[in-house]
């Protein structure tokens, strides 16, 4: 496996929230409150699939504040290190880091080899990539479901999109997260949540119940999200991804703030698949 490209430094790179005016006001002017990180959790689930239809996300009762999504997926990854994981390629580059450290000789390609029992499945919704829900997503579920191979579906840009359906009933995805990462400026504030399908007692599980956390974190996001619904950065910024898409020849994302390219035209920003990623963000907001 190549190291995934970084793209950071370049004027489409990365993944980034906006700094968008209306969102930073609100958060200095974040009330000072005690809020308990399962009444942040209750929240944000209610928020994130409002007006929306996700089937079975009441089947996920059991909820933990997480440092952003990347404290739940090394979570998972503790609970499942003896398989062998499975990703697409352009997905997180965390995941492929973890792959080389953890798995090693144990992974492959979702799109090498099917799936055989002993695999674990870690896969983003919307698609890290695209921005849109991935390829064969229910048929890959389907088949995990057939061969009780565990799956952490990470839905970090679903409040960014305008995904209104998905079907999260499969019994193999057994954890989902998400954050405020890109829906809000808060990256360095880390408010993310994992949602669990059966109970299991983790270092996680445990200092959410003893309330060791970043009380702070969740005081913002509790006060964000209910200031702002979960589609207002979609209604804000559609037309100026619209207009960026149409200038630069690109397919417009499910998610707000990507462009793709599917000719090619932009290979720099290539990673690993066969489309190209943009993202608007720093453009939009003035830091490029």
């Amino acid at each position: 496996m190549k190291n995934l490209k970084n793209n950071r430094n370049k004027m489409y790179g990365g993944a980034w929230s906006i700094r968008d005016a209306e969102a930073l006001n609100k958060i200095v002017s974040t009330p000072k409150k005690n809020v308990k990180p399962i009444d942040f959790c209750k929240k944000y689930k209610k928020w994130i699939s409002k007006n929306k239809n996700f089937l079975g996300w009441e089947d996920f009762k059991f909820l933990d504040y997480s440092n952003g999504t990347t404290e739940t997926f090394d979570k998972f990854y503790q609970q499942y290190s003896h398989l062998r994981l499975r990703l697409f390629k352009g997905e997180y580059f965390y995941h492929q880091i973890q792959a080389k450290l953890i798995y090693k000789e144990r992974f492959q390609w979702l799109d090498k080899e099917e799936l055989k029992t002993g695999d674990v499945v870690v896969m983003s919704c919307p698609f890290s990539d695209t921005g849109n829900v991935p390829n064969n997503f229910n048929d890959i579920l389907t088949n995990c479901d057939r061969l009780n191979i565990p799956v952490l579906l990470d839905m970090a840009y679903i409040s960014i999109s305008d995904i209104k359906e998905l079907d999260l009933s499969h019994p193999s995805i057994q954890v989902i997260t998400s954050s405020l990462s890109k829906v809000f400026p808060v990256e360095d504030y880390r408010i993310g949540l994992r949602l669990r399908r059966k109970f299991v007692d983790d270092t996680l599980f445990a200092y959410n119940e003893a309330q060791y956390v970043n009380s702070h974190s969740i005081n913002v996001g509790y006060h964000l999200i209910s200031a702002f619904d979960n589609n207002w950065l979609v209604k804000k910024y559609k037309k100026k991804q619209l207009k960026k898409c149409l200038e630069l020849e690109l397919e417009p994302s499910s998610c707000v703030i990507f462009g793709i390219d599917k000719k090619n035209k932009f290979s720099e920003y290539n990673r690993g698949a066969p489309s190209n990623r943009l993202c608007f963000s720093r453009i939009w907001d003035k830091r490029c």
